[in-house]
């Protein structure tokens, strides 16, 4: 076919003297599409790391907090101040979602 030596995709028609260019799918489409989808697939990839970094480093801290209320305080106010640590952490955790969660109004 005429139009097909050095481009896969693209294919050249005379109709009435007038060169007309038709594109076929070829290589060239698919290739953007698939690296689009997968930077997205690397990005949540990514993403879904670093929460779990996240994670993990948020509960180091909440025992190692409590290791050093145990240190720092005196054993009669150790389970008070543990509590009230407790409660601040669990107040912002909800605090947080509800600025992540859409609201409904």
């Amino acid at each position: 076919m005429a139009g097909e030596e050095g481009n896969s995709c693209v294919e050249e028609k005379d109709t009435d003297h007038q060169a007309m260019e038709v594109r076929k799918p070829g290589k060239g489409d698919a290739q953007d599409n698939n690296d689009a989808s997968f930077k997205k697939l690397v990005n949540a990839a990514v993403l879904v790391v670093l929460v779990a970094l996240i994670f993990i480093a948020l509960f180091s801290f909440f025992f190692n907090m409590q290791e050093a209320i145990i240190a720092l305080f005196h054993p009669r106010y150790q389970a008070l101040m543990q509590a009230i640590f407790s409660l601040i952490v669990l107040v912002i955790g909800v605090y947080m979602i509800r600025l992540l969660l859409p609201n409904k109004r």
